[in-house]
């Protein structure tokens, strides 16, 4: 894989292909956006890159040793950091700090990739901090954040920051149709459901993903009808998920974000179809109400990803749902 076979992100790849040729790289790029967009793709075809022995017309030639080693993974100038649990561990960032002292083993640069930097904590982050701030030669930091906003601020002020943006509509169709070999009118669905994110979309496309979200959707509806009670258990089942259920919240985001673009803009075409019960909700709801439930869900996702009480969030939730979507718009605060 090169620049070329990612999807989408143009603007993101002849930037960062015309600093590599123009040989004005930052010494640290920040890759931030929603999940799914190719922000880490993006950081590995630029490690690629800068390291390559035969490039041409600003691509990686995918043939090379150093190319090869890349791919496959034991390439030893590029370090991976990964959180391991909630966290990214000071001990990685003590490792990485070592690392940079020496010059590179065999390539031009030694390419440090942090993926989902927003898992720093205070100690982590000020550890990297320090190597931010005196950056080794021939050394290129790229980090990639869903929520850069969680990120100390001084890291984010020593980086490049590059935003990328949701994939469009018809870039997510066609991966879905040449990877999947999915028929054109799913293809669709998928990608109106995916709200621009391809991983989302490969995800929704296995179809009991698709139709497990959709039951929650629907189970979400039907609590117009039910008691406090009866939506804290279905809440408490929820939250027993040991998987996907920050994914779920996404497609939830995604599904009040439709109701409240259908209130404002006449003629807009909601990710369901017309006939599709999860397409409505009962009552009329403010825009300004939908509005203040869509950053309550978002507001849930970033505590479930800071290893919030689960059950909690999701009580929270649902009862916000129920409340803003049928009931009287009294707010429930999140744990």
């Amino acid at each position: 894989m090169s620049f070329k076979d990612i999807p989408g992100q143009e603007r993101t790849k002849r930037l960062l292909k015309r600093m590599a040729r123009a040989g004005t790289l930052p010494h640290a790029v920040l890759f931030s956006g929603m999940a799914g967009v190719g922000k880490l793709r993006v950081a590995r075809e630029l490690a690629k890159l800068v390291n390559c022995l035969e490039p041409r017309d600003d691509e990686s030639c995918d043939r090379c040793i150093s190319c090869r080693k890349i791919d496959e993974g034991h390439h030893p100038d590029l370090f991976v950091i990964r959180s391991e649990g909630t966290f990214i561990k000071l001990d990685r960032i003590r490792e990485l700090r070592e690392r940079v002292r020496f010059r590179p083993f065999e390539g031009r640069f030694r390419v440090v990739i942090i993926e989902n930097a927003q898992h720093l904590h205070d100690e982590s982050g000020n550890a990297l901090l320090k190597v931010l701030e005196e950056p080794p030669r021939a050394n290129l930091f790229l980090l990639t954040a869903i929520e850069p906003q969680m990120l100390l601020p001084t890291i984010v002020s020593r980086c490049s920051h590059l935003r990328l943006q949701p994939l469009e509509d018809e870039v997510i169709a066609g991966e879905l149709a040449a990877s999947l070999k999915i028929p054109e009118a799913q293809a669709r669905e998928l990608t109106r459901l995916s709200g621009g994110s391809l991983d989302r979309a490969q995800w929704l496309a296995r179809e009991e993903h698709l139709s497990h979200w959709k039951e929650i959707v629907e189970n979400l509806r039907k609590s117009e009808r039910s008691g406090t009670a009866d939506v804290l258990a279905m809440a408490g089942r929820w939250a027993q998920q040991k998987e996907d259920l920050e994914q779920d919240l996404e497609c939830v985001k995604l599904w009040v974000r439709d109701l409240l673009l259908s209130r404002v803009i006449d003629g807009y075409r909601q990710a369901f179809e017309p006939d599709d019960p999860c397409a409505v909700c009962g009552g009329e709801v403010s825009p300004d109400s939908l509005l203040t439930l869509y950053d309550r869900v978002e507001e849930s996702i970033g505590r479930l990803r800071g290893n919030a009480n689960k059950q909690l969030v999701m009580e929270s939730i649902c009862l916000n749902i129920k409340d803003v979507l049928y009931g009287k718009g009294c707010w429930n605060p999140l744990p």
